[in-house]
């Protein structure tokens, strides 16, 4: 009888604390999801326009968005937790009818809906520091593609994706972003103010702000490899994945070969010509 009593009271015990936690969790999330966040002045202050658009679908490709969206940017799953918990990029196709341009990049660079609660991995704090320029062109693109039909269903979230929001195991993305990193109006011409540009909203994310690699990425300092570079091996490194020495980098290859071959030719010389500049600080 002891023996069962215990039993009972160990088991209560426990559901009690499941509850309590579950209870938390479930407070956490929703606090997070729920958060709002203050809006940035002028979140676009260049007027996207057609004219734009042949460009803007080059940097829709250098910046990763049919990665994410889909390869007709009308949204694609990119998260499946525990529970059934769905996180998904959705429909930019439908979003570009339905969204003002501040709307739209509101999303993109300070990962903010319009009603100022936040975005769930998006990859804002790289894309803030696009120019106004960029994002212009961008949503000029996406405003010339006919709406399709969702080919995701819709985001779900379960107890599993509740717990890792709680545990901050899923990227918030306002809070990440760095409003004062925020990119120019109009993305520079001169070489090495371009280079430095695209160092920045390209190379950082990996190599670390000042270019000079990350541990945790297993990233090398490229102040460093561009020693070994000349302007036709770097040329054709970004042309075809294949390094000085010929051969492909776990990294840099597929990436190359997904999205950084939309670097032009001018971009890929204002970046040989940053990264070969004593001074990189702007």
């Amino acid at each position: 009888m002891r023996i069962e009593r215990k039993f009972v009271a160990g088991a209560a015990l426990a559901v009690a604390v499941i509850a309590i936690a579950a209870w938390r969790i479930g407070a956490a999330s929703t606090r997070t999801l729920g958060t709002r966040y203050p809006l940035p002045a002028n979140p676009l202050t260049v007027t996207p326009a057609p004219e734009m658009a042949k460009d803007g679908a080059r940097l829709a490709h250098l910046n990763g968005c049919f990665s994410c969206h889909g390869a007709d940017l009308a949204g694609r799953v990119i998260f499946t937790g525990w529970f059934g918990t769905r996180i998904v990029a959705p429909n930019l196709t439908r979003l570009a009818r339905h969204r003002t341009d501040a709307e739209l990049a509101l999303a993109i660079r300070f990962g903010l809906k319009p009603d100022r609660t936040s975005l769930i991995d998006m990859p804002s704090a790289r894309y803030v520091k696009s120019s106004d320029g960029d994002v212009a062109a961008i949503i000029a693109y996406l405003r010339t593609l006919p709406e399709r039909p969702d080919t995701a269903p819709k985001p779900r979230w379960r107890f599993g994706g509740r717990a890792l929001l709680a545990m901050k195991l899923l990227p918030v993305a306002a809070p990440m972003v760095d409003r004062s990193a925020r990119g120019p109006i109009r993305t520079p011409t001169a070489p090495r103010a371009l280079g430095h540009y695209l160092t920045q909203s390209q190379c950082a994310v990996c190599h670390g702000p000042d270019l000079a690699g990350e541990p945790e990425e297993d990233s090398p300092s490229l102040r460093f490899s561009i020693r070994h570079y000349s302007l036709g091996v770097f040329e054709r490194f970004f042309a075809t994945g294949r390094p000085r020495k010929g051969h492909g980098t776990q990294t840099m290859t597929p990436l190359i070969k997904r999205r950084l071959h939309y670097l032009t030719k001018a971009d890929i010389r204002a970046i040989y010509v940053y990264l070969n500049t004593k001074k990189r600080n702007g």
